[in-house]
């Protein structure tokens, strides 16, 4: 149980940082598709990003749904899922500081 509790509060920050993160890579895709429609018409980058993270946190819970599943059986079968996306979190704040956030 105390494991548990230990990841689920990591995980509260670390999905505070995930939002903080998005929401700054949010503001550089926005300007980003306010110069090229300036430039070219049609250009939509907001909403494809938008459609990304949805689709990448369904996958996470399923992907940790998965590794927890055929990791363990036993009670530490939630600290397992659990683990896998604050890591799984972690590694998606990295793509959007590299990417977007710089």
């Amino acid at each position: 149980m105390a494991g548990a509790m230990c990841v689920s509060k990591k995980i509260e920050v670390a999905d505070r940082e995930l939002n903080r993160t998005y929401q700054a890579a949010l503001k550089r895709i926005r300007a980003e598709e306010a110069f090229e429609q300036a430039h070219v018409s049609g250009v939509e980058y907001e909403e494809p990003f938008r459609a990304a993270q949805r689709a990448w946190l369904k996958f996470k819970d399923a992907e940790c749904e998965f590794r927890g599943g055929i990791t363990t059986s036993s009670p530490w079968q939630t600290v397992q899922i659990e683990q896998c996306k604050l890591e799984m979190i972690l590694e998606r704040i990295e793509y959007f500081k590299t990417v977007f956030v710089g």
